[in-house]
């Protein structure tokens, strides 16, 4: 876009219409801006537009969607440069391609240029009945190669910051890294999540924790496994997080305490009796039903209560802790266990120890795979030891990769065992035939 204020167009003027692509050439023209900024070290903004409020315009006026955005793409190609292309996708929605880039910032300024001149009023009139209406647009900023690596990616990236920017009720929104949960929910997860938690697609892996004293199994963490039709393996940092952006994440833990509780219940059948530790999540911490669906699903297995773990990120409990403890304290009434995962990475201290009603600290696997290199990592690990001992409270850890760290953490005192070293996670069916093989 020029950095020289480009005169604007009145409502129905007209103008040469080079810049505008056909459906058909939107990735191939995104695609051809994209190599040559590779060769020209340049870069390349998409804008994806959504014009708010022409719905109602509709009603309000009798201006069908399709006209207000003709009046739109008249003065969009005043505002752009004749490089610059653009595409009508729907009455509601467009987008522009901006080559040639020296700048993300250049995007920006672009989006915000054309911000103004599409908000500007537009003036309506037929049959002598003259009228006037404003239209918000809202707008989503992507640059390849800082936001994107290809023409898909960047498309995709852009129309999920025009969405972000959309909730949040702004002007406009650049891509950002930490928007990738979006992209996740984009993408379909979301769907394909739903439907596989009907059609109980889900499954759940089991990583032994070892006593260090007896060396034998003494308890396994439970492990979301989710394989995509089309996708193949997904993440389980990835399924939380969707989860999470859509509000099903309740749904989901219900699903996997059931699913370990089920397959503890078939183990103990066959004489096998292990406690099983379950993850929280940051959002289930905080849901006041949490204490209650863990006291069902207790009841529907006839479980011990004592055998079961509830894993917390240390982050996620501070994060609202008079709530958390709450939460909690709710859960302890039921008997189970309270852990908190990587412990170390986040607000550890005394008071966080004495604050929460904890049984069990995991160390972080940080600490324990570079404690023999580490002078530091190894102080950290024993400390943890130490502190969690002096509160009577059980300490695993977790990431043990090779035989002299398992020693050095069993001199330590450490209680539990946990990392690729011993196993790693494996089916529910294939945990009994390890078991025999210790």
């Amino acid at each position: 876009m020029s950095e020289r204020r480009t005169p604007l167009l009145t409502p129905g003027a007209t103008q040469p219409a080079s810049n505008t692509l056909a459906r058909g050439e939107l990735r191939a023209a995104l695609a051809n801006a994209i190599d040559h900024a590779r060769v020209s070290q340049r870069q390349v903004g998409v804008l994806m537009i959504a014009l708010a409020r022409s719905d109602r315009l509709d009603a309000i006026l009798g201006v069908p969607p399709a006209e207000i955005m003709q009046h739109a793409l008249d003065r969009l190609r005043a505002a752009l440069r004749p490089t610059d292309k653009f595409l009508r996708l729907s009455d509601e929605k467009l987008c522009v391609i901006l080559p040639n880039l020296k700048s993300t910032a250049l995007a920006a300024l672009a989006a915000h240029k054309v911000h103004q001149v599409l908000e500007a009023e537009y003036f309506f009139g037929e049959a002598g009945v003259a009228g006037s209406a404003h239209v918000r647009p809202v707008i989503g900023i992507a640059t390849f190669p800082d936001h994107a690596a290809n023409a898909e990616q960047l498309l995709v990236h852009a129309d999920i910051a025009k969405r972000i920017a959309r909730s949040r009720e702004v002007s406009q929104h650049v891509f950002q890294s930490n928007d990738q949960g979006d992209v996740d929910a984009y993408l379909g997860l979301e769907i394909a999540l739903r439907d596989a938690l009907r059609a109980n697609q889900l499954e759940v892996h089991y990583q032994p924790q070892v006593n260090f004293r007896t060396g034998k199994c003494h308890a396994v963490e439970a492990l979301l496994r989710w394989t995509h039709p089309e996708n193949g393996p997904v993440a389980a940092a990835t399924i939380v997080r969707v989860a999470e952006a859509n509000g099903i994440v309740g749904q989901l833990t219900a699903w996997v305490l059931n699913t370990a509780l089920r397959h503890q219940a078939d183990w103990r059948r066959q004489g096998v009796d292990l406690e099983v530790a379950v993850n929280l999540s940051t959002i289930a911490l905080i849901d006041s039903e949490l204490p209650d669906m863990i006291a069902q699903a207790i009841g529907t297995w006839d479980a011990d209560p004592t055998k079961l773990t509830m894993e917390i990120t240390e982050s996620a409990s501070i994060e609202d802790a008079d709530l958390s403890l709450a939460v909690m304290q709710q859960l302890k009434k039921t008997g189970i266990r309270l852990s908190v995962d990587d412990f170390g990475t986040g607000h550890s201290s005394l008071s966080y120890v004495k604050k929460f009603p904890l049984d069990e600290l995991k160390i972080d696997k940080l600490f324990i795979q570079n404690m023999r290199t580490i002078k530091g990592d190894q102080q950290i690990v024993r400390s943890v030891i130490d502190l969690a001992h002096n509160f009577e409270l059980r300490v695993v850890a977790e990431g043990i990769e090779d035989d002299a760290t398992y020693k050095d953490l069993k001199k330590m005192g450490c209680d539990l065992a946990q990392g690729y070293f011993l196993s790693r996670a494996i089916p529910s069916n294939d945990l009994l035939p390890w078991l025999k093989t210790r």
